[in-house]
């Protein structure tokens, strides 16, 4: 157990390395998921699948719209930090490249 939360540390650590305060980055207080504030979870998921080769969840999908068709998780990605330290390291390099080229594509 103290192993797990060494390695989930770790592993956010990483995440904190890349992201910095950008995209909403924050630790958690306790679980693996990452979450990320990318605009459009769809449309982000589908870049970082097909730049980074990596399996995100548009946030969208795990939240409801309410009354007035507001989904409160469409602006988010999660990333399940589940892999070893070397596997997440280079998994979140490549969605952290992957973003970035985004945001300038978005920009244009």
């Amino acid at each position: 157990m103290i192993e797990n939360r060494r390695l989930y540390r770790e592993k956010f650590d990483i995440a904190e390395r890349l992201f910095g305060t950008r995209h909403g980055f924050y630790r958690p207080g306790g679980g693996f998921f990452l979450w990320l504030d990318v605009g459009d979870g769809e449309a982000a998921a589908r870049t970082i699948w097909r730049e980074a080769g990596v399996t995100t969840l548009p946030g969208g999908y795990l939240a409801r719209p309410d009354t007035n068709g507001f989904n409160p998780g469409a602006a988010y990605v999660r990333i399940a930090l589940v892999h070893d330290v070397a596997t997440v390291t280079d998994g979140l390099t490549r969605v952290a490249r992957a973003l970035a080229r985004h945001e300038r594509s978005a920009a244009e």
